[in-house]
Protein backbone atom coordinates (compact mmCIF):
# COMPACT_ATOMS: atom_id res chain seq x y z
CA UNK A 1 0.00 0.00 0.00
CA UNK A 2 2.95 2.43 0.79
CA UNK A 3 4.51 2.39 -2.89
CA UNK A 4 0.94 2.31 -4.14
CA UNK A 5 0.34 5.66 -2.34
CA UNK A 6 3.56 6.77 -3.11
CA UNK A 7 2.58 6.05 -7.18
CA UNK A 8 -0.56 8.12 -7.46
CA UNK A 9 -0.20 10.50 -4.84
CA UNK A 10 0.91 13.19 -8.04
CA UNK A 11 -1.52 12.12 -9.99
CA UNK A 12 -4.43 12.61 -7.12
CA UNK A 13 -2.95 15.48 -6.20
CA UNK A 14 -3.59 16.80 -9.60
CA UNK A 15 -7.07 15.92 -9.74
CA UNK A 16 -7.46 17.76 -6.57
CA UNK A 17 -8.69 14.40 -4.28
CA UNK A 18 -9.90 15.69 -0.83
CA UNK A 19 -10.22 12.35 0.84
CA UNK A 20 -9.36 8.52 0.06
CA UNK A 21 -10.94 5.36 1.74
CA UNK A 22 -9.12 2.00 0.25
CA UNK A 23 -10.43 -1.11 0.60
CA UNK A 24 -8.85 -4.16 0.18
CA UNK A 25 -9.80 -7.81 0.30
CA UNK A 26 -12.38 -10.32 -0.34
CA UNK A 27 -15.77 -10.57 1.42
CA UNK A 28 -14.80 -12.23 4.00
CA UNK A 29 -10.79 -11.04 4.96
CA UNK A 30 -11.26 -7.20 4.06
CA UNK A 31 -9.47 -4.15 5.04
CA UNK A 32 -9.41 -0.30 5.15
CA UNK A 33 -7.80 2.77 5.32
CA UNK A 34 -8.76 6.31 5.92
CA UNK A 35 -6.71 9.58 6.74
CA UNK A 36 -6.83 11.78 9.27
CA UNK A 37 -5.54 9.50 11.69
CA UNK A 38 -2.08 8.13 13.16
CA UNK A 39 -2.63 4.53 11.29
CA UNK A 40 -2.88 6.06 7.79
CA UNK A 41 -1.76 4.51 5.43
CA UNK A 42 -1.72 1.31 7.60
CA UNK A 43 -4.90 -0.96 6.84
CA UNK A 44 -7.25 -2.10 9.52
CA UNK A 45 -9.27 -5.38 9.48
CA UNK A 46 -13.42 -4.86 9.28
CA UNK A 47 -16.29 -6.61 8.56
CA UNK A 48 -17.99 -6.83 5.39
CA UNK A 49 -20.95 -5.13 7.02
CA UNK A 50 -18.56 -2.28 8.11
CA UNK A 51 -17.30 -2.00 4.59
CA UNK A 52 -20.83 -2.33 2.90
CA UNK A 53 -21.80 0.07 5.20
CA UNK A 54 -19.36 2.56 4.28
CA UNK A 55 -20.98 6.34 4.26
CA UNK A 56 -19.57 9.21 3.16
CA UNK A 57 -17.00 10.86 5.11
CA UNK A 58 -18.62 13.91 7.09
CA UNK A 59 -15.11 15.63 7.09
CA UNK A 60 -15.16 16.18 3.07
CA UNK A 61 -16.65 19.08 3.25
CA UNK A 62 -14.07 20.71 6.18
CA UNK A 63 -11.34 18.99 3.54
CA UNK A 64 -12.50 20.90 0.73
CA UNK A 65 -12.81 24.23 2.60
CA UNK A 66 -9.29 23.98 3.40
CA UNK A 67 -8.10 22.83 0.28
CA UNK A 68 -9.94 26.68 -1.05
CA UNK A 69 -7.69 28.22 1.45
CA UNK A 70 -4.52 26.80 -0.12
CA UNK A 71 -3.80 24.31 2.89
CA UNK A 72 -4.64 20.98 4.55
CA UNK A 73 -7.26 19.88 6.62
CA UNK A 74 -5.48 20.71 10.15
CA UNK A 75 -6.40 16.56 11.19
CA UNK A 76 -5.10 15.30 7.80
CA UNK A 77 -1.15 16.64 9.16
CA UNK A 78 -1.31 14.22 11.52
CA UNK A 79 -1.79 11.43 9.27
CA UNK A 80 0.75 12.89 7.04
CA UNK A 81 3.05 13.50 9.35
CA UNK A 82 2.88 9.27 10.25
CA UNK A 83 2.97 8.49 7.00
CA UNK A 84 6.38 10.05 6.26
CA UNK A 85 7.97 9.02 9.54
CA UNK A 86 6.58 5.22 8.58
CA UNK A 87 8.03 5.66 5.22
CA UNK A 88 11.84 6.34 6.91
CA UNK A 89 11.13 3.13 9.08
CA UNK A 90 10.06 4.97 11.74
CA UNK A 91 6.24 5.02 14.08
CA UNK A 92 4.64 8.03 14.85
CA UNK A 93 1.60 8.48 17.54
CA UNK A 94 -0.40 11.45 18.46
CA UNK A 95 -3.43 11.94 21.19
CA UNK A 96 -5.18 14.95 20.50
CA UNK A 97 -4.61 17.35 23.49
CA UNK A 98 -8.10 18.13 25.07
CA UNK A 99 -9.01 20.52 28.55
CA UNK A 100 -8.67 18.25 31.33
CA UNK A 101 -11.00 20.70 33.31
CA UNK A 102 -14.41 22.34 33.59
CA UNK A 103 -12.34 25.53 34.35
CA UNK A 104 -10.70 24.97 31.25
CA UNK A 105 -7.30 25.80 32.64
CA UNK A 106 -4.69 22.61 31.92
CA UNK A 107 -4.42 20.49 28.85
CA UNK A 108 -5.32 16.30 28.78
CA UNK A 109 -4.51 13.92 26.31
CA UNK A 110 -7.72 12.04 24.74
CA UNK A 111 -6.17 8.63 23.24
CA UNK A 112 -8.61 8.07 20.45
CA UNK A 113 -10.16 10.73 20.08
CA UNK A 114 -12.10 10.82 16.48
CA UNK A 115 -10.97 13.31 14.22
CA UNK A 116 -12.85 16.55 13.60
CA UNK A 117 -14.45 16.71 17.41
CA UNK A 118 -13.14 20.50 18.17
CA UNK A 119 -15.55 22.77 18.84
CA UNK A 120 -13.24 25.98 18.08
CA UNK A 121 -10.45 26.68 15.58
CA UNK A 122 -7.15 25.86 17.10
CA UNK A 123 -6.18 22.14 17.90
CA UNK A 124 -3.44 20.58 19.61
CA UNK A 125 -1.43 16.86 19.64
CA UNK A 126 1.13 15.63 21.94
CA UNK A 127 3.33 13.57 19.41
CA UNK A 128 5.99 10.50 19.72
CA UNK A 129 7.78 9.44 17.08
CA UNK A 130 11.00 7.25 16.51
CA UNK A 131 13.31 7.15 13.44
CA UNK A 132 16.60 4.96 12.72
CA UNK A 133 18.58 7.85 13.64
CA UNK A 134 16.14 8.26 17.17
CA UNK A 135 15.22 4.63 17.96
CA UNK A 136 14.50 5.71 21.45
CA UNK A 137 12.02 8.24 20.16
CA UNK A 138 10.76 12.00 20.51
CA UNK A 139 8.32 13.75 21.80
CA UNK A 140 6.40 16.98 20.57
CA UNK A 141 3.39 19.66 20.60
CA UNK A 142 1.66 20.02 17.58
CA UNK A 143 -0.80 23.23 17.33
CA UNK A 144 -2.47 24.08 13.67
CA UNK A 145 -4.87 26.37 13.15
CA UNK A 146 -8.59 25.06 11.94
CA UNK A 147 -9.08 26.81 8.85
CA UNK A 148 -12.44 25.11 8.50
CA UNK A 149 -13.81 26.88 11.70
CA UNK A 150 -14.57 30.66 10.84
CA UNK A 151 -11.68 30.84 8.33
CA UNK A 152 -9.08 29.91 11.33
CA UNK A 153 -9.46 33.37 13.43
CA UNK A 154 -8.48 33.92 16.63
CA UNK A 155 -11.17 34.51 19.10
CA UNK A 156 -10.98 34.57 22.93
CA UNK A 157 -11.35 30.95 23.29
CA UNK A 158 -8.57 30.09 20.42
CA UNK A 159 -6.12 32.48 22.27
CA UNK A 160 -6.45 30.65 25.87
CA UNK A 161 -6.35 27.25 24.05
CA UNK A 162 -3.14 27.90 21.98
CA UNK A 163 -1.22 29.80 25.12
CA UNK A 164 -2.08 26.51 27.47
CA UNK A 165 -0.42 24.28 24.56
CA UNK A 166 2.23 26.41 24.42
CA UNK A 167 3.01 26.36 27.77
CA UNK A 168 2.32 22.53 28.00
CA UNK A 169 5.04 22.45 25.59
CA UNK A 170 7.44 24.77 27.37
CA UNK A 171 6.55 23.03 30.83
CA UNK A 172 8.04 20.01 29.63
CA UNK A 173 10.62 20.92 27.48
CA UNK A 174 9.28 20.06 24.55
CA UNK A 175 9.40 21.34 21.04
CA UNK A 176 6.68 23.00 19.55
CA UNK A 177 6.03 23.08 15.89
CA UNK A 178 2.69 25.16 14.46
CA UNK A 179 0.71 24.53 11.38
CA UNK A 180 -0.36 27.74 10.59
CA UNK A 181 -2.95 29.00 8.05
CA UNK A 182 -5.42 31.68 9.76
CA UNK A 183 -7.52 34.80 9.00
CA UNK A 184 -6.27 36.69 11.91
CA UNK A 185 -8.26 38.07 14.89
CA UNK A 186 -11.45 37.61 14.73
CA UNK A 187 -14.04 41.04 14.50
CA UNK A 188 -17.42 39.10 14.32
CA UNK A 189 -20.53 40.79 13.34
CA UNK A 190 -24.00 40.04 16.13
CA UNK A 191 -25.57 38.42 13.46
CA UNK A 192 -29.03 38.19 15.21
CA UNK A 193 -29.55 41.91 15.04
CA UNK A 194 -28.49 42.30 11.23
CA UNK A 195 -31.96 41.75 9.84
CA UNK A 196 -32.93 44.36 12.75
CA UNK A 197 -30.96 47.48 11.52
CA UNK A 198 -32.34 49.98 9.67
CA UNK A 199 -31.17 52.89 7.63
CA UNK A 200 -31.60 56.40 8.25
CA UNK A 201 -30.90 57.96 4.71
CA UNK A 202 -30.54 61.77 4.13
CA UNK A 203 -32.46 61.53 1.12
CA UNK A 204 -34.65 58.13 0.94
CA UNK A 205 -34.73 58.67 -2.97
CA UNK A 206 -30.88 59.16 -3.35
CA UNK A 207 -28.70 57.14 -1.01
CA UNK A 208 -25.79 57.92 -2.42
CA UNK A 209 -26.09 60.89 -0.34
CA UNK A 210 -25.11 58.73 2.61
CA UNK A 211 -27.09 58.50 5.66
CA UNK A 212 -28.03 59.96 9.36
CA UNK A 213 -27.74 56.94 11.29
CA UNK A 214 -28.61 53.34 11.79
CA UNK A 215 -31.65 52.75 14.49
CA UNK A 216 -33.59 49.83 15.44
CA UNK A 217 -37.58 50.50 15.89
CA UNK A 218 -38.79 50.49 19.48
CA UNK A 219 -39.92 46.99 19.59
CA UNK A 220 -37.44 45.54 18.06
CA UNK A 221 -34.71 47.41 20.78
CA UNK A 222 -36.89 46.24 23.43
CA UNK A 223 -36.91 42.21 22.36
CA UNK A 224 -32.77 42.79 23.23
CA UNK A 225 -31.45 42.25 25.93
CA UNK A 226 -30.08 44.77 28.42
CA UNK A 227 -27.08 46.35 26.90
CA UNK A 228 -26.53 44.92 23.79
CA UNK A 229 -26.77 48.04 21.92
CA UNK A 230 -26.21 51.64 23.46
CA UNK A 231 -27.87 54.70 21.71
CA UNK A 232 -30.90 56.87 22.52
CA UNK A 233 -34.76 57.44 21.65
CA UNK A 234 -35.37 59.90 18.95
CA UNK A 235 -38.78 60.96 17.06
CA UNK A 236 -39.29 61.03 14.03
CA UNK A 237 -42.77 62.01 11.86
CA UNK A 238 -44.50 60.04 15.43
CA UNK A 239 -42.27 56.92 14.89
CA UNK A 240 -40.11 56.18 17.76
CA UNK A 241 -36.45 55.26 16.80
CA UNK A 242 -33.65 53.91 19.26
CA UNK A 243 -30.78 55.15 17.46
CA UNK A 244 -27.18 53.18 17.45
CA UNK A 245 -24.45 54.84 18.91
CA UNK A 246 -22.85 51.35 19.49
CA UNK A 247 -23.73 47.55 18.89
CA UNK A 248 -21.85 45.30 21.81
CA UNK A 249 -23.61 42.08 21.02
CA UNK A 250 -25.12 38.90 22.84
CA UNK A 251 -21.85 37.10 22.74
CA UNK A 252 -18.81 37.30 24.42
CA UNK A 253 -15.48 36.68 21.77
CA UNK A 254 -16.94 39.14 18.77
CA UNK A 255 -14.74 42.45 19.38
CA UNK A 256 -11.88 43.78 20.91
CA UNK A 257 -11.47 41.16 23.71
CA UNK A 258 -9.99 39.06 20.82
CA UNK A 259 -7.29 41.96 20.46
CA UNK A 260 -6.20 41.35 24.15
CA UNK A 261 -5.69 37.95 23.39
CA UNK A 262 -3.93 38.77 20.15
CA UNK A 263 -1.31 40.36 22.92
CA UNK A 264 -1.34 37.18 25.61
CA UNK A 265 -0.47 34.89 22.93
CA UNK A 266 2.45 36.78 20.95
CA UNK A 267 3.73 36.93 24.58
CA UNK A 268 3.66 33.63 25.29
CA UNK A 269 4.94 33.02 21.77
CA UNK A 270 8.32 34.87 22.67
CA UNK A 271 8.39 33.16 26.00
CA UNK A 272 8.42 29.60 24.43
CA UNK A 273 10.82 31.00 21.66
CA UNK A 274 13.37 31.39 24.85
CA UNK A 275 12.84 28.08 26.72
CA UNK A 276 12.33 25.44 23.75
CA UNK A 277 12.43 24.96 20.38
CA UNK A 278 10.03 26.38 18.29
CA UNK A 279 8.95 26.11 14.53
CA UNK A 280 6.04 26.82 12.51
CA UNK A 281 4.95 25.72 9.01
CA UNK A 282 2.93 28.57 6.68
CA UNK A 283 0.53 26.06 4.64
CA UNK A 284 -1.82 29.39 4.03
CA UNK A 285 -2.43 32.49 4.52
CA UNK A 286 -1.21 34.17 7.59
CA UNK A 287 -2.90 37.40 8.61
CA UNK A 288 -2.07 39.93 11.56
CA UNK A 289 -1.87 37.90 15.04
CA UNK A 290 -0.96 34.90 12.92
CA UNK A 291 2.02 36.27 11.02
CA UNK A 292 3.16 37.31 13.60
CA UNK A 293 3.22 34.68 15.51
CA UNK A 294 5.24 32.68 12.97
CA UNK A 295 7.72 34.88 12.97
CA UNK A 296 8.41 35.09 16.50
CA UNK A 297 9.09 31.48 16.17
CA UNK A 298 12.82 29.85 15.96
CA UNK A 299 12.64 28.81 12.19
CA UNK A 300 9.38 29.28 9.73
CA UNK A 301 8.46 26.74 6.73
CA UNK A 302 6.57 29.01 4.62
CA UNK A 303 5.02 27.55 1.60
CA UNK A 304 5.06 30.16 -1.61
CA UNK A 305 1.26 30.40 -1.69
CA UNK A 306 1.05 31.07 2.62
CA UNK A 307 1.11 34.75 2.17
CA UNK A 308 2.42 36.37 5.96
CA UNK A 309 0.40 39.59 5.91
CA UNK A 310 -0.82 42.08 8.22
CA UNK A 311 -4.07 42.70 6.71
CA UNK A 312 -5.62 42.04 3.39
CA UNK A 313 -5.17 43.37 0.13
CA UNK A 314 -8.43 44.64 -0.22
CA UNK A 315 -8.35 47.09 3.27
CA UNK A 316 -5.00 48.46 1.75
CA UNK A 317 -6.38 49.57 -1.39
CA UNK A 318 -9.48 50.95 0.36
CA UNK A 319 -6.57 52.87 2.42
CA UNK A 320 -5.00 54.34 -0.52
CA UNK A 321 -7.73 55.28 -2.13
CA UNK A 322 -6.97 53.17 -5.75
CA UNK A 323 -6.09 49.68 -7.08
CA UNK A 324 -2.57 48.85 -6.02
CA UNK A 325 -2.70 45.36 -4.89
CA UNK A 326 -4.31 42.87 -6.86
CA UNK A 327 -3.92 39.57 -4.54
CA UNK A 328 -2.30 38.63 -1.01
CA UNK A 329 0.79 37.24 -2.48
CA UNK A 330 1.68 40.73 -3.21
CA UNK A 331 1.86 41.59 0.25
CA UNK A 332 3.73 39.02 1.74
Amino acid sequence: LGDATVAVASRLAALRVDALTIRVGAAADLAMASPASTKWPKLAPVSKEAADAFRYDPLTPRRATARRAGSTFCYDFVGLFACHVGAAGGTFEAEELVWGDDAETTLARAPGRAPGGNGIGMVAWHCTMTTPEYPGGREIVLVANDVTFQSGSFGVEEDEFYATASKYARSRGLPRVYVACNSGARIGLVEELKPKFKVAWVDEKNPQQGYEYLYLTAADYEALPAGAVQGAYREVGGEKRFALDAVVGTKHGIGVENLRGSGTIAGETSRAYADAFTLSYVTGRSVGIGAYLNRLTSRVIQMRQGPLILTGYQALNKLLGREVYTSQDQLG
